[in-house]
């Protein structure tokens, strides 16, 4: 709670400092405006659900106003700030970024770093933000940045093998599955077919390395064992779909059925509010669906969701009308974060709303000034 509320304090007193700086232009521009649109929106909602469902949780949904608060802020802000900032500088912030992250890993966590454990307390990050997901979210960001930025061969090659084999030790199957998924819509979405050819290439590099490393590290066994387990057992039938997704489809399958078809036309429109997620599945309690869009059509309702999903449908459209070789790496960080929104609603853990929110805005504010210069060009 004390974390929420001192973010929340450093990210107004950033708004209130763009507010003095741009008094006049800060609601000017459509982008913005919608967003406190949708936020106006879920506010409106919050105040319906409480006073329907009684002051029971309005704790709980006071909590998660905040965090909106929070990332629609964030928004604001980046939106503007990426008016001055270079994107450049945000692409090498954030590998320097990844490479903090995997150092302070092997200095804190030595004991975790071999484990190659999927039980809560001894996987590496476990009380990281949202826990090892997330870390893992920002180090496939890492990834895919340095995968696609990096010019130099040997320090793309070193660093997204450095990348590669810490998100592999998070045993997160979601980041590791969207990371595989960006990389090749990436290379179908850039209309140079040099960038699949230099996929493939150094995948094969990376593969070899690490084949090689195997047969010289002492615990080859047991990382057999956690990728036939983790990631190789659905293929060859040895694990379920359900066992594989860790539980996800029985949720999900358990709120649509058990929850979601039990809700009034009002519920339907409107949700259930925030906090309303607190069921059990199997005798074990959850309190998301661990996907971003039904999480959003439970607590917040079709309404909300539909006008979300317009902000995202508007972005990907945007994105395939300017298939461009400057927007690669911005369409690929697109693909993650979303596809990751499937199987991880990082959105309610508090700073990591701020990095989604900080991308959408760099998306949009790039996309936006592409549509100018288009437009400029067509008018000369």
């Amino acid at each position: 709670m004390g974390n929420v509320y001192i973010s929340t304090m450093l990210i107004l007193l950033l708004f209130i400092l763009l507010l003095g700086l741009v008094p006049d232009k800060l609601f000017v521009k459509k982008n913005p405006v919608y967003v406190v649109f949708i936020f106006a929106l879920f506010i409106l909602f919050t105040i319906i659900n409480v006073f329907i469902d009684g002051w029971e949780g309005a704790k709980m949904q006071m909590v998660f106003t905040i965090i909106y608060l929070q990332s629609f802020l964030v928004f604001i802000i980046a939106y503007y700030a990426f008016e001055r900032i270079n994107i450049d500088f945000v692409f090498k912030s954030f590998i320097l970024v990844g490479v903090l992250l995997s150092i302070r890993l092997a200095i804190e966590e030595p004991q975790n770093l071999f484990a190659f454990s999927t039980i809560r307390g001894e996987r590496i990050e476990a009380y990281f933000a949202g826990a090892v997901n997330n870390f893992a979210l920002l180090i496939g960001i890492s990834l895919i940045i340095c995968f696609f930025y990096v010019k130099n061969r040997l320090w793309k090659i070193f660093l997204s093998l450095i990348f590669f084999f810490v998100l592999a030790l998070t045993m997160s199957r979601g980041a590791l599955l969207g990371v595989i998924l960006t990389f090749f819509l990436v290379s179908f979405y850039d209309t140079n077919t040099k960038t699949l050819r230099n996929l493939l290439n150094i995948n094969l590099v990376l593969i070899i390395i690490g084949v090689t490393g195997l047969f010289y590290f002492d615990k080859m066994d047991v990382v057999l064992a956690a990728l036939q387990e983790r990631f190789l057992g659905l293929f060859t039938g040895e694990i379920t779909m359900k066992q594989f997704s860790s539980g996800r489809g029985i949720i999900l399958q358990d709120i649509l059925k058990n929850h979601f078809s039990n809700s009034s036309f009002f519920q339907i429109l409107f949700g259930h509010g925030m906090g309303s997620i607190d069921f059990s599945v199997n005798g074990a309690p959850y309190e998301s669906s661990h996907n971003i869009f039904m999480d959003f059509a439970f607590r917040n309702g079709i309404i909300f969701l539909l006008f979300y999903m317009l902000f995202f449908v508007n972005t990907l459209l945007k994105f395939i009308r300017n298939r461009d070789k400057e927007n690669l790496i911005l369409f690929g960080i697109f693909i993650f974060l979303h596809f990751e929104l499937l199987v991880n609603p990082y959105l309610f853990a508090v700073q990591m709303g701020w990095v989604y929110m900080f991308f959408m805005a760099a998306f949009i504010s790039k996309l936006t000034l592409v549509n100018q210069k288009s437009s400029e060009k067509e008018i000369k």
